[in-house]
């Protein structure tokens, strides 16, 4: 498996396999979950899909094999928008990511903790430790939680835990270091990296003059 990092910048070099992508996310998140409607379309797609968003896709024999969506804070996303009463702390920080939408599709599904998703998580961390990224994190299935005491990465919560649609879910982040990755890069037997990134780059963090306030200059 590579794992590929797509943006808005480069997005026209994976037309199959982000179609191949929202697909496996409808499987999941429509079909199985029903954490959503369906339509017609045959594909998952919300409101944060916009050019904010970064994907990282797992391909392999050219097959999407997992994904999931990162979001900078500073620009709407699920937590914001949709679930802003989970959080006691708003997060708003271009250093902060949004992470959803994570997924393996059911053919590679691992019972367990498996290296399936020790491979995925450090190459998250890895991409973010590459990007700038200080925290990531947002509306977590406590499902999970295991998983990061597994990685043994700091979690931190935000808020209460909290029931949507019959799940228990809670607003946390998780710092972004590098004994993060490595821990997820030893319990996935990952020994090279596996993040490709294709084509024209954007970054994920915006560099220090994108904070600076520009000088408004009034025609004389």
């Amino acid at each position: 498996m590579l794992i590929h990092v797509v943006n808005s910048a480069n997005r026209h070099l994976y037309a199959d396999e982000l179609n191949a992508f929202f697909k496996a996310r409808h499987q999941i998140y429509v079909e199985e979950k029903g954490w959503r409607d369906g339509d017609n379309t045959g594909l998952e797609i919300d409101q944060f899909d916009t050019d904010d968003a970064t994907y990282l896709v797992g391909i392999t024999d050219g097959q999407v094999m997992t994904g999931t969506r990162l979001i900078p804070t500073d620009r709407p996303h699920l937590l914001s928008e949709v679930f802003p009463n989970m959080s006691t702390v708003p997060v708003r920080d271009p250093r902060v990511a949004e992470w959803t939408r994570g997924f393996i599709v059911p053919a590679y599904r691992e019972k367990g903790i498996g290296p399936i998703k020790g491979r995925f998580c450090a190459t998250v961390m890895e991409y973010c430790l590459k990007e700038g990224i200080e925290r990531i994190g947002g509306v977590q299935d406590l499902y999970w939680l295991p998983v990061w005491k597994r990685y043994a990465w700091k979690v931190r919560p935000i808020g209460n835990p909290m029931e949507i649609d019959g799940r228990w879910c809670v607003a946390a982040l998780f710092d972004v270091t590098r004994e993060a990755y490595e821990q997820a890069a030893r319990c996935g037997g990952m020994r090279e990296s596996i993040l490709i990134h294709r084509g024209p780059y954007k970054p994920f963090v915006p560099t220090l003059s994108d904070f600076i306030p520009r000088r408004q200059v009034h025609a004389a």
